[in-house]
C-alpha cells in the first residue's frame, strides 16, 4: 500500500543550506521509489486554530517501509543533516 510523507516545516533556519539540500533531495527520494507530490508551499488553513507551519512538503512512496528506508538510509545521513541545518521540521509518514 502506498504511503505519503508530510514534511511540516516550522522554521527556515538557513535558506542556502536548504537550497543545497533541494539539489540532491529528488534523487535521494527516488532511490527509495518516492516522488515529490507538492514542493515546499505555504499552507492555507481552512479550519481549526493553531500555528500555521512556514511550509509543507508532500512526498509519496510505495509503502511506509520505503519511506522509512529513505529516512534511515545511512548513505543519506549527510543529506538529511543538511536538510536539518536548513530547516526545523517534523516528518510524518501515513
Amino acid at each position: 500500500m502506498s504511503a505519503h510523507v508530510a514534511i511540516i516545516i516550522h522554521k527556515m533556519k538557513d535558506e542556502a543550506a536548504f537550497a543545497e539540500y533541494r539539489k540532491s533531495a529528488g534523487a535521494a527520494i527516488a532511490k527509495h521509489g518516492g516522488a515529490l507530490v507538492a514542493p515546499p508551499s505555504k499552507p492555507l488553513q481552512l479550519d481549526g486554530s493553531g500555528d500555521i507551519p512556514a511550509f509543507v512538503t508532500l512526498l509519496s512512496f510505495p509503502s511506509k517501509e520505503a519511506a522509512e528506508a529513505w529516512r534511515n538510509d545511512p548513505e543519506l545521513d549527510e543529506l538529511h543533516a543538511q536538510r536539518n541545518a536548513g530547516i526545523e521540521a517534523t516528518i510524518y509518514a501515513f
